[in-house]
């Protein structure tokens, strides 16, 4: 009987065991001890470093180099699982500040303030603001007179999330700019006007804008397929000049998207991008820079006009090709009344295929677009224009062929082969209606463009970053009738090419190095020679908060004219340091 007992006791013991975790809840911690490396995300940096150039105008050559890793979003929809709950590590001090002052030849200060505020899930606020300019005459050259030019800005922005799925954001800024006309010489202005430097003002030949900008977005982050998403975007400049010239523009756009399905097997998004962008510019042709050759009027020039554009694509993987298909509608209201249709058509349509595992990745491109040429954008260009420009437009039709070679992981390879037909394409001359050649016209050509071109970017860890790439251009021009305007191939390099090197010694010593050069190009003023720039910057890193730097351009001294008239200076040198108060 007792040897009975003792079996049934040991029977029912797993039973009692399952009927206590039943009537108790599993409610327990789970606490992890060892070893943990951190690792983050590739971000942008805070930071706000100068761009100090190495000339008193900025320069805007573009070069095209895609050597930046991009992120695939990728379209396989997972099956959500529970978070486990870790205890982990406190937060660390965030460094939501950030301050650079400096001070280099030809009295050149700048400064550089970023705050914003700290570790918030739903809101997010701040300030930049950003202040650099030069004061002096160019070296060895004292019968250009002074050649004064700065930009200062100052931006506030905010975003606050609401009910976790909506994002509304906002910023307002305020930008001035300035500089002066000094394209001319004392012997110039006294062979055309018959005055003397002393005769005459800075308020003369000045050039300055102001800018302010009010941007609203809203945009639905919800991510999950087979659920709609949407953006939507304001923005309103105005811009106004010293020589009473005016361009109020209104930009809105919006995005929506949704997931969905092919053949039960493949995914896919399609999109739908809209936007509308209207411009109004007005001047009193009156108000006019010095040596303006001809006879003043009280009239106000006024253009208005808008594009509206329509997008719809669609982005999905099939038997591993990622496909992005779709077209570009619009009607073009910037463009000469007198154009044979308003109403454009574009394709938008890439194919990329991967190879060897990634390594290898090509793609096939055929794109194009309008987009508006406003005084505000053409003036970041060439800033010794006309304050006289209108708003206008430009087409472009691009096919594309790239390739990009991972070898291994330090080393990468791009090139690309490229045929662009563009209308309406802008480019600069002497406006002649300036008697001391110092005022430009923008004209503009309808042009053919084939470019051929690559880069080559190895990495070794994070000590030492090597990059060189270039480009050749060749332009077939269009639609110019029995002569070819010389000024068609004003300011076109047929070849551009750059070399950089960084250099990090033990996260305290950083150097960049950059050399560039520019081909000849043709100008107002015959052949502008070849452009050959250098350019290095040295920070030592103290602490976290504290470092200093040193930065130089144009260090091979070359008395270059990036637009006829207007040489620039021999070299740049700054000093200065960057400070970081930590947070809580």
């Amino acid at each position: 009987m007792l040897k009975k007992s003792i079996i049934i006791a040991l029977a029912l013991l797993p039973l009692a065991g399952a009927q206590a975790q039943n009537d108790d809840a599993y409610n327990e911690s789970v606490v992890v001890k060892g070893s943990y490396t951190p690792v983050i995300e590739q971000a942008e940096k805070l930071n706000f470093p100068a761009q100090v150039t190495d000339t008193l105008s900025r320069i805007e050559h573009a070069f095209h180099y895609s050597i930046a890793p991009t992120r695939l979003r990728a379209m396989y929809d997972p099956t959500r699982i529970r978070a486990a709950r870790i205890i982990g590590e406190p937060a660390t001090k965030l460094y939501n500040n950030y301050l650079r002052l400096g001070m280099g030849n030809y009295w050149s200060p700048l400064a550089d303030l970023y705050w914003s505020s700290t570790r918030d899930r739903l809101k997010t606020y701040g300030i930049r603001v950003n202040h650099r300019s030069s004061w002096d005459k160019l070296a060895k050259l004292p019968e250009y007179g002074p050649v004064q030019q700065g930009q200062t800005g100052v931006t506030l922005f905010g975003k606050y999330i609401v009910g976790e799925v909506l994002q509304l954001s906002t910023d307002l800024s305020y930008e001035h700019d300035h500089n002066l006309y000094y394209g001319f010489t004392d012997s110039t202005l006294r062979t055309v006007l018959g005055q003397s430097r002393d005769d005459i003002g800075l308020g003369d030949y000045r050039a300055s804008y102001n800018v302010a900008t009010w941007n609203v977005g809203v945009k639905n982050m919800e991510l999950d397929a087979r659920k709609l998403g949407y953006a939507a975007d304001v923005h309103l400049s105005d811009l106004w000049g010293f020589w009473h010239q005016n361009e109020l523009n209104l930009n809105l756009s919006g995005d929506v998207h949704y997931g969905f399905n092919i053949l039960n097997q493949y995914k896919g998004i399609a999109y739908l991008h809209a936007e509308w962008d209207a411009y109004r510019n007005s001047h009193p042709d009156a108000s006019v820079p010095l040596g303006y050759a001809m006879a003043p009027s009280a009239d106000t020039l006024l253009s208005v006009g808008n594009i509206v554009k329509l997008n719809p694509y669609a982005v999905f993987l099939f038997r591993g090709l990622n496909i992005h298909a779709g077209v570009t509608l619009g009607w073009d209201g910037l463009s000469d009344p007198a154009a044979s249709t308003r109403f454009r058509l574009f394709p938008d349509v890439t194919v990329s295929k991967s190879l060897m595992n990634g390594n290898v990745v090509l793609s096939l491109a055929a794109t194009g677009g309008f987009e508006a040429v406003s005084l505000n954008s053409i003036r970041l260009v060439n800033p010794y224009v006309v304050p006289d420009f209108a708003a206008t437009s430009t087409g472009h039709y691009d096919f594309v062929a790239h390739a990009r070679w991972s070898f291994n992981r330090k080393l990468e390879a791009n090139a690309e082969v490229s045929y662009s037909l563009r209308s309406n394409d802008p480019t600069f001359m002497l406006s002649p209606r300036y008697g001391l050649d110092n005022v430009y016209e923008v004209v503009f050509n309808n042009l053919n463009r084939l470019t051929v071109g690559g880069d080559l970017t190895f990495v070794n860890d994070e000590m030492i970053t090597l990059r060189a790439g270039g480009h050749y251009y060749h332009y077939t021009f269009t639609d110019l009738g029995a002569v070819e305007p010389v000024w068609s191939r004003y300011y076109k390099p047929d070849w551009d090419a750059l070399l950089s090197v960084d250099l990090n010694y033990h996260y305290k010593w950083f150097l960049h190095l950059e050399g560039q050069l520019l081909g000849k190009m043709d100008s107002d003023r015959g052949e502008l020679p070849l452009r050959y720039g250098i350019a290095a910057q040295v920070e030592y890193r103290h602490n976290r908060a504290l470092s200093f730097f040193l930065r130089g351009d144009n260090l091979a001294f070359q008395r270059y004219w990036l637009w006829a008239n207007y040489p620039s200076q021999r070299g740049l040198f700054t000093l200065g340091l960057t400070y970081t108060i930590p947070n809580k």
